[in-house]
């Protein structure tokens, strides 16, 4: 990928990190049939420890649209929200659990909308944003991953927002693509550690914004 600049170490486009632990030639581009749109919180997007857009690396057509910028309103285009195959990865009140089972009757390709923020953006957003609002929801109820985590999470049971595609689309694509997806995300959890400890060494920001 190329960088924002020809002479000073601007971190990569694709994947937010320094050129030197750039992890886009390594990312999976899985080519699944669920269509995935993670609709990312503008609050959230400028984390360095934020997940959800590395989906635009790990699937081949995998789609982020952003919530929160002034005066714009995310779009829903090409997205059937009333639709049965149309499903919300949120674990909120009447969200039913992910299974083989759950899916077996839907209409395929199916479309997974993942909403990406904190606990509290989440919420409002599964309230303000129709095409969240009229998906069917549903929960994972898998146990938690043995990953390394970025951030400290209050609860136990809650997990990063790529952990949560990895095992949906587990569930939705089989074993293979989670087992791609997090092998992937190992990797860049490991050189986002070697980017944060380069970026304090030289002073310099550690993510894009």
């Amino acid at each position: 990928m190329r960088t924002n600049d020809n002479t000073t170490p601007q971190c990569c486009t694709g994947c937010r990190l320094r050129p030197e632990v750039c992890v886009c030639a390594d990312a999976p581009r899985l080519d699944v049939s669920t269509r995935l749109v993670v609709i990312i919180h503008s609050k959230e997007w400028r984390r360095s420890t934020n997940t959800g857009y590395l989906a635009r690396l790990a699937t081949r057509d995998g789609d982020v649209r952003l919530h929160g910028l002034p005066h714009q309103t995310v779009s829903s285009a090409g997205i059937d929200a009333g639709s049965p195959s149309t499903l919300v990865l949120f674990p909120g009140c009447g969200a039913q659990p992910l299974t083989s089972e759950y899916i077996a009757p839907l209409t395929r390709p199916l479309t997974l909308l993942v909403p990406d923020g904190n606990w509290n953006q989440t919420q409002h957003m599964m309230r303000r944003v129709p095409m969240l609002r009229q998906a069917r929801p549903v929960r994972l109820d898998g146990s938690m991953l043995d990953v390394h985590r970025l951030r400290r999470n209050t609860f136990a049971d809650r997990m990063s927002t790529f952990e949560a595609i990895a095992q949906a689309l587990g569930i939705l694509e089989g074993h293979a693509a989670e087992d791609h997806l997090l092998d992937f995300f190992r990797q860049v959890l490991s050189r986002m550690v070697q980017n944060q400890r380069r970026g304090r060494s030289t002073g310099a920001n550690a993510m894009a914004p």
